[in-house]
């Protein structure tokens, strides 16, 4: 039997009773259509008393046959179904509990596929929402440091938090195929609830409804805090948006206090041509504007950083710049249609190219031999979108064809490099482990704002498929490309008949050679008479140079100390050679105070100090062996231990140490000073209660007056040179 989810319908009238639709019942029971619209529907519709009047259900007189129609469908009523021999029609069906039984089942599998597909559509469109800025900010700009993990999970709760509002608004969760806002939260909350977010949370709709009504919808850096929880010290403080505007006569909250009524107003200037400099409309009417209610006004700086990071840019643009800038700038945005700056984006993929000759090692009748072969060299190229060129790349070890994730982090250097060490805003690649592996989504994650793959299956939704036909079709001339799964057509590739083996390029030589074809495809004019290399140069206004911490991590040594015992330094070595290291040492900031501190309450107040360092030869960047950040440690410049080989900088390192060496006393003095205060302070009664008796308290005060002449004495002391400045 084949249910379908409108075969059975399930009527409360005067007790319960099952309909099977005609199209079962013709399936069951082998019967036509023409039996039961003859025969079967006349005869039951005879055995109604004359005059009755009846709906689209006809009552039970007791015949076999009775029927109903619904939604232009006709029903049997299961009890009145003959079940006679030799037909036994109603016994088909099996009883009453296992029909109701297989179609609840039909009902829930039904159910769940909607189910599947709805969550499956939710979590994709909240993946487009998470901005790997956010990981950046919990990571090094939060009131505290997170670990990756965790800024991964805050990203994600901004994220759901940024879909779910826009979802609720004029109820465009209904285009999901969901009809009532609760059913929309509660799967959301199931969605999220499993994950547990880091400053989210979630254990039920009730809960999850709340906290979207909180989260601020206007501003990023609030919008970021919301998930940082009270317990770390976040004040919260805010002037602008902290009391939004409330209708008197209906009580709506609008989204816009005083502050950013009056702004985005002056900014916007609906209905009017002119538009005044921001620092105008700040100086000339705002300030003087919000006097009139009571309040003083926000200072210019930050009357600029909430025009300029307003999320709402579509109608502020249109009222201020006019429909046709609108139109053209702000109202479509194809992803599809070039770009017009570089570092906007940024493509990987990676494939066999030109082919080389090596040693290979077999085995032949156990022993090993070697025999001349070839291989293609397999490189992952990084390319800029904009300006199509080759930005960076690497190449497979020797005799290998697999594309790794160390290929893609070496690539991904280079193109840093090349590009200024400047903001690379996003990375799109093919799902192939090179760059989804763990590693190679910590360090691209870190590398660029944003990281997308594109469907499986989906190879032209990867614009490196077009950037390297492109690059393929330029090979043409060389020899020994031969072939490569980036398919330039059988007219692109060498004819492998008429080629010798012995006179392909070796490894090294194929490396060479491929820098070359790399260089001349980015020198090379395109159809608009301008090279990649020229238009690499006009990058996207918004790029700024990449923090110098996160390029460390990226580019810097990572090794594992214990700086307890290094007396205010942190040493790490560098292998030269086989048996010589060099040593390279960086000091950690107040050391005997706030700088201690620090790492002692991030390493968790331990007797040891066990810190990650990622280090180069300028700083060194101190984490907690999960990878929260906690500072940066500059290199130490020593001293002389001699006047005659004593040069400015020496000297005024020689200053600096010895200033630090007393800035340590000074932490320890005070220290001591304020416990023998405290301690002072109790007097003889309390002393004697933490059990002391009365000779050691004597013993104590004259000791004390010792200490205080022995300082007083040494401050009359005035010498120019002692052995102990040098001494550690």
């Amino acid at each position: 039997m084949n249910l379908l989810p409108n075969d059975i319908i399930i009527r409360q009238y005067q007790g319960e009773t099952i309909w099977l639709s005609q199209r079962l019942v013709m399936q069951v029971c082998g019967l036509s259509e023409e039996y039961l619209r003859g025969p079967a529907r006349d005869r039951f519709k005879k055995s109604i008393q004359k005059g009755y009047k009846y709906g689209d259900f006809l009552p039970n007189t007791g015949s076999a046959w009775r029927w109903g129609k619904a939604n232009g469908t006709f029903y049997y009523d299961y009890d009145c179904l003959p079940d006679r021999k030799p037909t036994h029609y109603r016994s088909k069906f099996g009883t009453k509990h296992e029909l109701l039984t297989a179609y609840e089942a039909l009902l829930s599998t039904a159910t769940n596929n909607k189910q599947n597909q709805i969550t499956n559509l939710i979590q994709s469109q909240v993946n487009t929402l998470i901005d790997n800025t956010d990981i950046t900010y919990y990571m090094y700009s939060a009131i505290v440091g997170f670990n990756q993990n965790q800024a991964i999970q805050m990203a994600t709760g901004r994220a759901w938090c940024m879909f779910i509002h826009t979802q609720l608004f004029n109820d465009n969760f209904k285009g999901l195929g969901i009809n009532k806002k609760q059913d929309f939260l509660q799967i959301c909350a199931d969605m999220i609830a499993p994950l547990q977010l880091e400053g989210f949370k979630v254990n039920s709709a009730a809960y999850l409804r709340n906290k979207i009504n909180e989260f601020p919808i206007s501003n990023l850096t609030e919008q970021r805090n919301f998930f940082v929880s009270g317990k770390y010290g976040n004040d919260n403080a805010q002037i602008v948006g902290k009391f939004p505007l409330v209708d008197e006569s209906t009580g709506q909250i609008y989204q816009f206090d005083i502050h950013q009524a009056m702004m985005f107003n002056l900014y916007m200037n609906p209905g009017g041509s002119t538009k005044e400099y921001i620092r105008t409309l700040w100086e000339r009417d705002y300030c003087e504007d919000v006097k009139e209610f009571d309040l003083q006004p926000v200072a210019y700086r930050t009357f600029c950083h909430h025009l300029t990071r307003f999320n709402r840019q579509i109608q502020t643009s249109r009222a201020r710049h006019g429909e046709d800038y609108y139109k053209k700038h702000v109202q479509t945005y194809v992803t599809t249609e070039r770009l017009q700056f570089a570092h906007s984006l940024f493509a990987g993929d990676g494939s066999g190219t030109i082919n080389y000759k090596y040693m290979k090692t077999k085995k032949v009748k156990g022993k090993e031999v070697q025999e001349l072969s070839t291989m293609k060299l397999y490189v992952i190229l990084i390319t800029d979108v904009a300006s199509r060129k080759i930005a960076g790349w690497a190449a497979a070890p020797m005799g290998s064809h697999k594309e790794t994730d160390q290929m893609t982090r070496d690539a991904v250097k280079m193109a840093i490099e090349n590009g200024g060490n400047q903001t690379m805003f996003e990375f799109v690649s093919d799902n192939h482990g090179a760059f989804t592996s763990g590693a190679s989504k910590s360090f691209l994650n870190l590398a660029f704002n944003k990281v997308r793959t594109i469907e499986a299956g989906n190879s032209q939704a990867n614009p490196a498929e077009t950037q390297f036909r492109l690059f393929k079709r330029s090979l043409k001339d060389i020899k020994n490309f031969l072939s490569t799964s980036w398919g330039t057509g059988i007219e692109g590739q060498s004819n492998p008949d008429h080629l010798n083996i012995d006179e392909l390029p070796n490894y090294t030589d194929a490396l060479i050679q491929m820098h070359e074809l790399i260089t001349r495809w980015n020198q090379t004019p395109l159809r608009d008479k301008v090279t990649p290399d020229e238009r690499f140069a006009i990058k996207h206004p918004d790029c700024v140079p990449i923090e110098p911490v996160v390029l460390r991590y990226l580019f810097a040594k990572h090794t594992q100390v214990d700086v307890s015992y290094m007396r205010g330094y942190v040493n790490v070595y560098r292998t030269k050679g086989y048996a010589e290291t060099e040593q390279f040492q960086f000091e950690i900031p107040q050391y005997g105070g706030a700088g201690t501190e620090m790492i002692a309450k991030a390493t968790g107040y331990t007797t040891g100090a066990e810190v990650k360092v990622v280090w180069d030869d300028d700083f060194a960047d101190l984490y907690t062996l999960d990878e929260k950040f906690i500072m940066t440690c500059k290199r130490v410049i020593g001293a002389s231990q001699s006047h005659a080989e004593t040069d400015d900088t020496k000297a005024n390192a020689l200053g600096h140490l010895k200033g630090r060496k007393a800035r340590q006393t000074e932490f320890i003095d005070e220290f001591e000073a304020s416990l023998n205060e405290v301690i002072e302070d109790l007097g003889y009664s309390h002393t004697m209660a933490l059990g002391s008796n009365k000779e050691n308290y004597n013993a104590n005060q004259i000791n004390n007056e010792n200490i205080n002449l022995k300082k007083t004495t040494k401050k009359r002391v005035d010498r120019d040179f002692n052995s102990s400045d040098w001494s550690d």
